[in-house]
């Protein structure tokens, strides 16, 4: 009787891809104790929301109108009434108010008094999606990215604005970070597929550097970040999603010695493909001592996706919900029970998400 001799490299190959099966199985497994149970904040009916600031417990979103939330009170506060054109998703706390930019027309960008609803134009034609309060050589005001192409700082309180860097690139860009990425006391840049190193001076040039190489299609470079210690190297990692694709990437990265080459990309294992993840946050949700991610869908099924930090580089999924398409989500402890909740804003919808 004859006898079948098996390719040796075959046999290896089935092996590597059994394990792996057994591997993602039995972290799906451990990963299943974390649960989360939805409350209700308010549903806001047809009213629409574009954007959303977390300061403590006091929430601020902004659309049709700028409403401040006391969320320890329960209880809600009109700040500025419905302006015509409503507000865009930009949007950022500063010295009291809220910079935050207007979704057509005029396209101005206004400082809004959050005790007087005072209204303060800084500038117009702007269209931003992401600004953040900024100090750079010491000087307060805003970052923004101007029309996906350019980065752009403005000195409170007059409002003095200097151009920081266009983009020439294939894909727009969006996402913006703060971070100091070559360590050498001043604060980078961290906007799309790039940073965007801090010169010696203000009056010198600041320069670009690639982290990856995401330009397939016209939102490619278009991301949420985070920056967070992962694996408790004591060395942070880079987290993205990018925020207005489907079919969306997530992954960590990894920063090389010279943080001026191409960065090492992890996909992060399990991830499915995401329909426009607008949300990533960072927090250890089953108190395991090591940080977990948290990714929310903008569009399609609305999932809302842990993935649970198993070590050694590797993530299990885990579907804790589902929304109408989550626009931003934030961490904080709701009940002072020390476990990590999240709150979630949905397009017309607040609600928080208990960790049980």
């Amino acid at each position: 009787m004859p006898v079948t001799r098996r390719n040796p490299r075959s046999v290896i190959g089935y092996a590597l891809m059994l394990f792996r099966s057994l591997l993602l199985l039995a972290l799906c497994a451990s990963a299943q104790t974390i649960h989360f149970e939805r409350h209700e904040i308010r549903d806001l009916g047809k009213e629409r929301i574009a954007g959303a600031a977390l300061e403590g417990k006091r929430l601020i979103t902004w659309g049709d109108r700028i409403l401040s939330w006391d969320l320890a009170a329960g209880t809600m506060q009109l700040i500025h009434a419905r302006i015509s054109h409503g507000f865009g998703p930009g949007g950022a706390l500063f010295d009291g108010g809220l910079v935050v930019n207007e979704a057509a027309g005029r396209r101005a960008l206004l400082r809004i008094d959050l005790r007087t609803g005072k209204s303060t134009e800084i500038d117009h034609g702007i269209s931003a999606n992401e600004i953040v309060p900024a100090t750079i050589f010491g000087r307060r005001g805003i970052l923004l990215v101007q029309r996906r192409i350019q980065v752009r700082f403005y000195e409170a309180p007059a409002w003095q604005s200097r151009d920081v860097y266009s983009f020439y690139s294939p894909s727009d860009q969006g996402g913006l970070m703060l971070v100091d990425v070559d360590r050498d006391g001043r604060t980078d840049i961290l906007s799309g597929n790039y940073w965007i190193q801090c010169p010696a001076e203000i009056e010198l040039p600041w320069r670009l550097f690639a982290i990856r190489v995401w330009a397939e299609e016209k939102l490619s470079g278009m991301v949420k970040m985070a920056w967070h210690d992962l694996f408790g190297t004591g060395t942070p990692n880079l987290i993205v999603s990018q925020s207005e694709m489907a079919k969306a990437r997530v992954a960590w990265f990894e920063k090389p010695a010279d943080p001026k080459q191409i960065w090492a990309e992890h996909r992060i294992e399990g991830s499915l493909d995401l329909d426009q993840p607008r949300s990533l946050q960072i927090a250890d949700f089953d108190a395991d001592g090591r940080p977990d991610i948290l990714v929310a869908e903008g569009a399609g099924a609305g999932r809302l996706i842990v993935f649970h930090n198993e070590g050694s580089g590797n993530f299990a999924p885990v579907e804790v919900g589902r929304t109408s398409g989550a626009l931003d989500a934030r961490i904080l402890d709701w009940n002072g029970d020390g476990r990590p909740d999240f709150l979630i804003v949905e397009p017309s919808r607040l609600s928080w998400w208990e960790n049980r």
